[in-house]
């Protein structure tokens, strides 16, 4: 007798109940949003349209049905979602946009406002180049 045959673990309802985060697409569209956010390391206000992010995550594999209802969705019901998505709002020509949440070391994070730290008192070519050299430095890891 072979042990898969003593023990069967299946008690024949695992086939009827459904994940409604795997349908929707959850697990790509977290991946997608990583991804993205990793991209954006050092921007200010790093955002994405919303038609693009959805087309995006349609091309990937387990994405193909994913769309605006199910981005909706996964941001008010999946935690990961939660921490990737700070908005999903307008801009000032109605085209809708998904804000990603910056990371807590981005030159221009929440908690700190351009010009500050070490740009305090230099010129402005100063401040572009010192802005360019941090952004490089970034983008390195």
């Amino acid at each position: 007798m072979r042990f898969h045959e003593i023990v069967k673990e299946d008690s024949g309802l695992s086939g009827i109940i459904e994940d409604e985060a795997e349908i929707r697409g959850d697990s790509v569209l977290v991946t997608a949003l990583e991804e993205l956010r990793n991209r954006a390391h050092g921007h200010a206000v790093p955002r994405i349209r919303v038609i693009s992010l959805v087309n995006l995550v349609k091309r990937l594999p387990g994405g193909e049905m994913f769309n605006v209802d199910a981005l909706e969705s996964a941001r008010k019901s999946n935690d990961a979602v939660k921490n990737l998505v700070a908005d999903i709002k307008d801009d000032e020509n109605g085209e809708k946009y998904v804000y990603l949440t910056p990371f807590s070391d981005d030159e221009f994070g929440d908690t700190e406002e351009p010009g500050n730290g070490d740009t305090v008192g230099k010129t402005a070519p100063e401040k572009t180049v010192s802005g360019m050299a941090s952004r490089a430095l970034g983008n390195r890891s």
